[in-house]
């Protein structure tokens, strides 16, 4: 695989998706790949629109049209990448676009859907469609708190597969960047509560040292032995908290992909995303750098 791909719009999010995908880049000895697709689809559907009142000598015209849009697109994208960065124009539709080209690396770089849940609801697209697919680890960010440094990592877990992958990539960008790295995981023990550790006896759960006993089955199902931080508290709100608290860089979630909502991690991928101001990486459960 190629290395790392930054999907961009030209848009104000731009700048903080090419510079998070250059750290990225850097620390994983990978070149980085500058995209953007030019949607050209309203002027080569204009014949098929406007066939009733079209104009066979506008079709020249929109030609040209087209060609100076891809002409400017590429001087954007000159000024926003990096020196060395390899640049892909194509022309087409925008999803399908990036998802085939996603497919030709190992980590995709994506603006996190805007400010607010409504803009995020309402403009959807492109992270969604990757993140559903499952096929490559994706790295969504804000255009206010683009990732900068990776020194403080972070990465939520719990006994599922889903979390286990995500361990293994966090643990190799922490290895690859010489950072630390933070396991979280919750637990609750109220009624219908998404953080019930399921994988104890129920008998246990009301325990004094029910933390110890999570801690020591979360250690055996993952085969881990870092810094393990094990929290009372309810996911998303609690995962940011601890993410404030040990001012991470970027916090790492797995998901399941089109099973991720029927699962305790993955079906807060969405929320965390809505929610999230750090870069927050999605791993899918049978991805690998």
């Amino acid at each position: 695989m190629n290395g790392v791909l930054a999907a961009v719009d030209l848009g104000s999010g731009s700048r903080a998706v090419i510079d998070s995908a250059a750290v990225l880049a850097r620390v994983l000895d990978r070149r980085l790949t500058a995209m953007h697709v030019v949607a050209d689809s309203y002027l080569r559907s204009a014949p098929r629109r406007f066939r009733e009142v079209w104009e066979p000598e506008l079709e020249p015209l929109f030609d040209r049209a087209a060609e100076e849009l891809a002409r400017l697109a590429r001087k954007k994208l000159e000024l926003l990448a990096p020196e060395g960065a390899s640049l892909k124009l194509p022309r087409g539709n925008p999803i399908q676009e990036v998802a085939a080209e996603a497919k030709n690396h190992a980590l995709v770089v994506l603006a996190s859907e805007g400010r607010t849940a409504l803009e995020r609801i309402a403009r959807g697209g492109v992270s969604r469609y990757l993140m559903h697919r499952g096929e490559r680890v994706v790295l969504s960010v804000s255009p206010q708190t683009p990732l900068t440094r990776l020194e403080r990592l972070g990465v939520a877990v719990d006994d599922s597969s889903a979390s286990l992958a995500a361990l293994r990539v966090a643990q190799q960008l922490a290895a690859a960047a010489g950072a630390e790295l933070f396991a979280f995981h919750l637990i609750s023990v109220r009624p219908r509560s998404c953080c019930v550790p399921q994988y104890l006896p129920p008998e246990a759960l009301g325990e004094a040292g029910l933390e110890k006993r999570a801690e020591a089955a979360l250690r055996e199902a993952l085969d881990y032995d870092g810094e393990l931080v094990i929290a009372r508290g309810e996911e998303i709100e609690g995962l940011l908290d601890l993410s404030r608290d040990y001012r991470l860089d970027l916090l790492a979630v797995g998901s399941k992909a089109k099973s991720s909502h029927w699962t305790r991690i993955g079906r807060n991928v969405v929320g965390l995303l809505y929610a999230a101001e750090l870069p927050l990486l999605v791993v899918p459960e049978a991805s690998r750098l």
